[in-house]
């Protein structure tokens, strides 16, 4: 996260917290994408690394849990900015 401005306001935070969040999220959705592409790729192979394919599955795991997570935080963020700024 970038340091606040000086003299930022609680509602100047919250949306620069926002927007950060929102960065985020769509880059976890691209590495996301990536990792997908990768199992397809090793599996494609006649002779796929299984051990390999299975480290990946628990990271493209890890990574949609952590983007559902950043959403929801996102949501409850944006409610807080509409109803208080």
């Amino acid at each position: 996260m970038n340091p606040p401005p000086p003299e930022e306001t609680g509602c100047q935070m919250m949306k620069r917290l926002a927007k950060e969040l929102e960065k985020g999220i769509e880059k976890s959705g691209k590495l996301a994408q990536e990792l997908r592409a990768r199992i397809a790729g090793l599996e494609a192979q006649a002779n796929p690394d299984q051990a390999q394919i299975d480290a990946l599955k628990q990271a493209l795991e890890r990574l949609e849990q952590k983007i559902e997570d950043d959403r929801v935080a996102l949501s409850d963020l944006e409610t807080v900015i509409s109803e208080n700024c």
